[in-house]
């Protein structure tokens, strides 16, 4: 309700809609450098909010289809989360989600 009012006052205060960007999806590369444990535990230490059972739900997906998807968000917060995971030693991109 809060979220509303405040995108009201927002209108208001531009005279325009509030512009909301499209989605950006991190995407989970398979490699063979690194073990599916440590996968889950990069995961879960680096997207917040990511627990153990859907890091190994996301782990097995890429493992078995070759990549997955890890998060859906705006393109900046996409970036950082794809220099976090390579940071890591993961193999990581990001693409549009349209």
């Amino acid at each position: 309700m809060t979220t509303t009012k405040t995108k009201k006052a927002q209108e208001k205060q531009t005279g325009k809609e509030a512009r909301t960007d499209p989605p950006w999806n991190v995407i989970l590369h398979n490699d063979w450098n690194n073990s599916m444990l440590r996968v889950v535990v990069i995961l879960v230490k680096v997207i917040p909010g990511m627990t153990i059972k859907k890091a190994a739900k996301i782990m097995y997906e890429a493992h078995s289809n070759g990549q997955a998807v890890v998060k859906s968000c705006h393109k900046e917060l996409a970036e950082l989360y794809e220099d976090r995971l390579l940071g890591s030693g993961l193999t990581a991109s990001i693409e549009s989600a349209d």
